[in-house]
């Protein structure tokens, strides 16, 4: 079996993000198109404003609308183009404001699936079979040791998060759902694990750079799933 060979038995992506950020590509340049015809096309709908819009409906119809990053993205487009409408009400001036109590908000609100852990500039050991990362505007850095790693969360809007599986393991698969918004989550995992990447890109990365495994085992895979807007998840072993 060659290096490429193990290196796609590790990581395996799908292709629907493809398929619906090639859509997304298309509408844009049909909009674009009609617009140099003559269409009459509000001119709003080509500023950046409207982009972000677009990567946080883009983001939450992937993700059923159910709460989450893509919210925050809606919120800061609309205060924006708001205040290009209506100039007199200043609201971007309290856009940070608002984006902060809507994130406390959605800490409050958010259905507990996980024991909650809240880590800000820390460093901390787990040796549950799941767990919970939130950070806001912070960094976290977390070493799983458990033998029988379930699966978790990680929320990161405006911050980093460096975990590492290097001595855990898993039997069978785990699932490890990761949102970032305008953030980083760096993932130490053993090169044997099989990498199954489910997560949906918006101008973001998801990228394995993991040292070749002489064999890739079939029982022991790693399900990533969320969504990444402005941020990028690398993944390497030691």
């Amino acid at each position: 079996m060659t290096s490429e060979d193990r290196n796609n038995e590790r990581f395996i992506a799908p292709r629907s993000g493809r398929v619906f950020a090639g859509l997304i590509m298309v509408a844009v340049g049909a909009a674009l198109l009609a617009r140099q015809m003559g269409a009459l096309i509000p001119e709003w709908l080509f500023t950046w404003e409207a982009l972000i819009i677009a990567i946080g409906l883009f983001v939450g119809a992937r993700r059923n609308f159910q709460p989450g990053p893509w919210m925050i993205l809606i919120l800061i487009g609309s205060v924006f183009i708001i205040d290009d409408f209506y100039p007199d009400l200043s609201f971007r001036h309290y856009i940070w404001p608002m984006v902060i109590i809507f994130i406390g908000l959605f800490m409050i609100l958010k259905p507990r699936r996980h024991k909650r852990e809240w880590k800000f500039e820390s460093t901390s050991t787990e040796s549950e079979n799941t767990m919970e990362i939130n950070t806001v505007f912070s960094g976290t850095k977390k070493k799983i040791v458990s033998k029988d790693f379930k699966g978790g969360e990680v929320n990161t809007v405006f911050g980093g998060n460096d975990i590492d599986f290097s001595q855990a393991d898993v039997n069978g698969t785990a699932k490890l759902e990761v949102n970032l918004v305008f953030g980083g989550t760096k993932l130490i995992v053993p090169a044997h694990w099989k990498i199954q990447s489910e997560i949906e890109c918006v101008l973001g990365s998801v990228e394995d750079k993991r040292k070749d495994a002489p064999e890739v085992a079939e029982n022991k895979t790693l399900i990533l799933k969320g969504s990444v807007v402005f941020g990028s998840i690398e993944i390497k072993s030691y």
